[in-house]
């Protein structure tokens, strides 16, 4: 990989703080060649916007944006909004253009990095041939690791520079895992609306709880434990509890029978409905409606 600095991209600029390490790093394992920040930076929109200019990547490099915003493009395909908390984590060759939106303040801390230990991350996928974009918070929390990484607060001698190097490591593998987490509870919040909206919609027999798990793509015996691990009930009490919840308001806002009722919400007939009715609420629907008008 190439050492030799690419003109005017190799500097920090002047801001409430800056790190300004070149070569930082160097062991057996890889080296960090570069690390700096730039405060109001044009990046490479500094020479031209995409796509009058698009800068080649020597090294793997990543860029965190620690404020404002930035328009992103690459040659991976990758075309995104760089926002505070942003990490962009490219592979070598990788033609990139990036700069401040427009009426945005954008600053940044990027490093440069290669070495055979990133050839078999790179193996793995990490950052693979498509760059990796991740979001990464508290930001503070994060800028902290890096600045303690390429400028420790003591000078350390050289045979530390391998454990630094293994920490180097560890920051890219628990950001990896705070993405991977950060996505999985999204989705799971995703999953979760679907799945009560689709139960909520319903009544007490249609549609089936096995026709909801087909909707949802699943047997319904995976559907009810992914269900229970993140409402904590299954999905037929979910259901229970919302017919009953509408049962209670036609019971005191309206004159229909116990069978009329239990036939609008799906029931087999007013004996199953009273039943399931007591069991929730703790008292038989007449006794309620009483209770409720008196």
């Amino acid at each position: 990989m190439s050492r030799v600095p690419i003109e005017g991209v190799w500097y920090s600029t002047s801001g409430p703080w800056f790190v300004n390490a070149p070569q930082p790093l160097v062991c057996s394992l890889g080296q960090i060649v570069y690390a700096g920040t730039k405060w109001n930076s044009r990046a490479t929109y500094a020479h031209a916007a995409a796509p009058d200019f698009m800068r080649p990547t020597t090294n793997y490099l990543i860029v965190l944006t620690l404020e404002g915003e930035a328009d992103y493009v690459d040659s991976t395909g990758v075309r995104t909004i760089l926002r505070e908390g942003t990490l962009v984590w490219a592979r070598p060759g990788v033609q990139q253009s990036y700069g401040p939106r427009s009426g945005s303040r954008w600053s940044e801390l990027y490093m440069w990095f290669s070495g055979p230990a990133f050839e078999t991350w790179q193996e793995h996928g990490f950052p693979g041939e498509r760059t990796r974009i991740m979001t990464l918070s508290p930001l503070d929390y994060w800028v902290r690791r890096f600045r303690e990484l390429v400028q420790p607060m003591t000078e350390s001698p050289g045979e530390l520079h391998l454990a630094r190097f293994c920490q180097f490591q560890q920051i890219l593998a628990d950001a990896v895992h705070f993405e991977q987490t950060h996505q999985q509870t999204e989705e799971n919040v995703r999953w979760r609306e679907q799945a009560l909206r689709l139960l909520d919609d319903g009544n007490m027999t249609s549609p089936s709880l096995e026709e909801i798990a087909q909707t949802m793509s699943m047997s319904y015996t995976a559907f009810r434990k992914r269900f229970a691990k993140l409402t904590g009930k299954s999905p037929g009490q979910h259901r229970s509890e919302v017919v009953i919840r509408r049962a209670c308001s036609r019971l005191l806002m309206t004159d229909e029978s116990l069978a009329q009722i239990a036939d609008g919400l799906g029931f087999y007939d007013s004996f199953h409905f009273s039943r399931r009715f007591k069991q929730i609420i703790g008292m038989a629907p007449t006794e309620f409606r009483r209770q409720r008008s008196g």
